[in-house]
C-alpha cells in the first residue's frame, strides 16, 4: 500500500509538469496540503481501576496525510487526499509484534503501511446560481459545534461518501446533503465498481444493510459573532428497518475581547430505530442531547483569559420499556474534548467502555479556565463531574475528572500540546461494594505540522 501513496504523488507531479501552457500561466493551479501528527500516550488503570495490576502502557499514535487541491477553471476544483493513521510499530491481527513474522509471500501483516483515500471530491461553484455550490465525492462534513457533524481530526478523521450543496446568502448559509454511510446492497461490495453486471448480486429491498443519511443545516449570522443554527437530518438502516430523524437548534455567541460568551444546543430524535419487519419489534426513537456553555472572557495586554461552566447531557435508554429507545443516537459528531480531554465518555446511550461498558446516557458538569498568552501559549484546567442520565435502578455516579493542558504554537504551522487527565471512577463504573476504584490516567504529548 505504500506504493499507492508514492504513485499518487508521482502522478500529481506528472500532471503539474505536463499541464498545458494556459493552465501553467494561471496562479497556482495545484496546491499541496498535508499534515504530520505524532503523539505519545500513556494510559493506566483503564481496564481494571487497580494500581495492584499492571495494565498501563505507552504507545505512539500518528496520522500522516497529503492532499492535492486542483483549481481547473474559475468555478471547478477538486480535492484528493490520502492518509495513513496507525500506531508506531504497526499492529497485527494475531496480537504478535511485527518481529515474529517472517514475511512469507512478501507480506508483513498490517505493519502500519496501509494507505486510504480519505477524501476525493469535485466542487462545482456558482452552479445554476452565483450563491450555490455542489461538492460530489468523499468529503468531510462539519457543522456548528460538531455535536452531530464533525471531522474527528484528533484521531483518524471522519469522511462521508455523497453530495453536499451549499447556498451562501447574505446572512444565511444553507447546507443540504445526501450520503451513504454503508453500502450493503451490491455484492461483491469491494469490487462492485469493477465487476460486470452478470457477476453482481443485488440485495433485496429490505435486509440489505444499506444506510442512507440526508439532511439540512442552516446558519443565520444575524449580528457580529452571534449565530442561530437550525437543522434536520435523517438516518435510515435497511438492515434493521430503522429510520429516525434528528432535529434541533443552536444559539451561540463568542468573543475574543471582553465580555460574555455562550453556546446552547438542543437535539431531539424521533422515528424508529428498528422495525418489526426486520428486527422483530417496532422500537421508537426519542433520544435527546443538550449542550450548554457559559463564560466570561477578558484581556490583559496581549493575553486573554476566560472562565467557563459547561453542561452536557445525552439521554439513556430506560430498559423497562421495550417499544421505545430513549437513548441518544450520536450520528457523526466529534467526541474529542466534548466531555473532557481524557475522552472517557461520549454523548450517547452507551456512554463508555470503561468498567466493561456502561449504558444509561450521560450528565456532565464542568468548570474551568483557559489562558492564551501572546498568541503562542495556552494553559488550561477544568474539573468534571459525571453521572448517568438513566441509571435503571443502579448507581448513577460515574465519577469525577481533572484536566490540565498546555499548548505552544512554535510557528504558524507547527504546534505542540501536552495534556493530563485523571478520572476518579464512581460506583456506576466500578460496581461498588469494595471493588477497585483507583484513578484512571491519560497523559499525552502531541506535535502537529500542517501545511
Amino acid at each position: 500500500m505504500k506504493k499507492l501513496l508514492y504513485v499518487t504523488l508521482l502522478a500529481i507531479g506528472v500532471v503539474v509538469m505536463l499541464a498545458p501552457p494556459v493552465m501553467a500561466q494561471e496562479e497556482k493551479p495545484f496546491t499541496i496540503h498535508g499534515e504530520v501528527r505524532f503523539r505519545g500516550e500513556y494510559q493506566n488503570n483503564a481496564s481494571d481501576f487497580s494500581d495492584d495490576a499492571d495494565d498501563g502502557g505507552l504507545f505512539w499514535p500518528y496520522r500522516v496525510r497529503i492532499a492535492a487541491e486542483g483549481k481547473f477553471t474559475k468555478n471547478v476544483s477538486a480535492w484528493i487526499e490520502f492518509q495513513n493513521a496507525s500506531v508506531a510499530g504497526g499492529t497485527d491481527p494475531f496480537g504478535n509484534p511485527p518481529t515474529t513474522h517472517n514475511g512469507i509471500g512478501g507480506v508483513l501483516f498490517n505493519d502500519g503501511s496501509a494507505v486510504e483515500m480519505y477524501q476525493g471530491n469535485l466542487t462545482l461553484d456558482q452552479l445554476w446560481s452565483k450563491n450555490f455550490s455542489l461538492r460530489l465525492g468523499r468529503q468531510e462534513i462539519v457543522a456548528g459545534n460538531e455535536l452531530l457533524l464533525g471531522d474527528l481530526d484528533f484521531y483518524a478523521g471522519l469522511a462521508h461518501d455523497g453530495g453536499v450543496g451549499n447556498w451562501k446568502l447574505k446572512k444565511v448559509n444553507l447546507m443540504l446533503w445526501y450520503t451513504r454511510p454503508f453500502e450493503g446492497q451490491v455484492s461483491p461490495a469491494l469490487g462492485a465498481g469493477n465487476v460486470s453486471p452478470d457477476q453482481e448480486a443485488i440485495g433485496a429491498a429490505t435486509g440489505s444493510g444499506t444506510e442512507h443519511f440526508w439532511g439540512g443545516y442552516a446558519t443565520w449570522n444575524f449580528k457580529k459573532s452571534t449565530n442561530l443554527d437550525v437543522y434536520l437530518m435523517s438516518l435510515s438502516d435497511r438492515g434493521t428497518g430503522g429510520n429516525f430523524q434528528t432535529f434541533g437548534g443552536r444559539y451561540a455567541h463568542d468573543t475574543t475581547g471582553k465580555g460574555i460568551f455562550y453556546n446552547v444546543e438542543v437535539a431531539l430524535q424521533t422515528g424508529q430505530v428498528a422495525s418489526e419487519l426486520l428486527s422483530g419489534a417496532d422500537v421508537d426513537a426519542s433520544g435527546m442531547a443538550v449542550e450548554g456553555w457559559l463564560g466570561y472572557n477578558w484581556k490583559s495586554g496581549k493575553n486573554s483569559h476566560r472562565i467557563f461552566g459547561r453542561f452536557e447531557m445525552a439521554t439513556g435508554d430506560d430498559t423497562s420499556t421495550t417499544d421505545e429507545n430513549e437513548g441518544f443516537q450520536p450520528l457523526f459528531g466529534d467526541f474529542h474534548n466534548r466531555l473532557g480531554h481524557g475522552d472517557w465518555f461520549r454523548m450517547q446511550d452507551t456512554t463508555t467502555g470503561l468498567g466493561g461498558g456502561v449504558a444509561g446516557g450521560i450528565q456532565a458538569l464542568s468548570v474551568g479556565y483557559t489562558g492564551n498568552f501572546a498568541d503562542r501559549t495556552e494553559f488550561g484546567a477544568a474539573f468534571w463531574d459525571y453521572s448517568l442520565e438513566e441509571d435503571n435502578g443502579g448507581d448513577s455516579d460515574l465519577g469525577t475528572a481533572i484536566d490540565v493542558w498546555y499548548g505552544y504554537n512554535y510557528s504558524r504551522n507547527v504546534n505542540f500540546i501536552v495534556s493530563l487527565s485523571q478520572l476518579s471512577p464512581g460506583d456506576a463504573l466500578t460496581g461498588g461494594a469494595g471493588a477497585p476504584d483507583d484513578a484512571v490516567t491519560r497523559l499525552y504529548g502531541q506535535a502537529r505540522l500542517r501545511f
